[in-house]
């Protein structure tokens, strides 16, 4: 019996040191990104400001404090609204068209449409509003109608 209480507590052991060493390291990633880039300037701050419709006391757009480009992720998500998050009718969302009124300055690249097996087409372009390849928005567009329908960030702000 005395066998089994031994491998019982190390078994909690490692289950503990396990979950302390995650939280650690998800501590440690959460800002990880910050070390990789910088805040947005504050020319691409007032224009995204502006394109975005928001107000100038609005906590992003006060030049009260630094601002990087995952600070607009909400914004962008409830401006253009992807239907598929959003789960409402495709008429709902923002178009490409829409999208680069709004932010196509910061486009870097679009993929050619592809076509699903069940004959869903689509195509997806990537913007970057710092430039420097660390916060990565995705957006994906049905084909032809070029409406969103997601949008992908490499950060886990998906929220898909």
């Amino acid at each position: 019996m005395k066998n089994i209480e031994k491998i019982l507590l190390s078994l909690c052991a490692c289950i503990v040191l396990l979950i302390f060493t995650c939280g650690l390291i998800l501590t440690l990633r959460s800002d990880d990104w910050k070390k990789r880039t910088t805040p947005l300037p504050y020319e691409t701050v007032t224009a995204l400001c502006a394109k975005l419709g928001l107000a100038k006391d609005h906590s992003l757009c006060n030049g009260r404090k630094e601002v990087y480009a995952p600070d607009f992720h909400d914004i962008l998500r409830d401006t253009f609204r992807p239907y598929e998050a959003y789960e409402i009718d495709s008429s709902e969302a923002a178009t490409y068209e829409e999208v680069e009124k709004k932010i196509g300055v910061f486009k870097y690249e679009c993929d050619d449409v592809a076509t699903t097996g069940d004959g869903f087409s689509f195509y997806s372009c990537r913007y970057d509003l710092r430039g420097d390849r660390e916060f990565i928005i995705g957006i994906m567009y049905t084909y032809p109608d070029n409406t969103v329908f997601r949008i992908n960030t490499p950060m886990g702000y998906d929220g898909e």
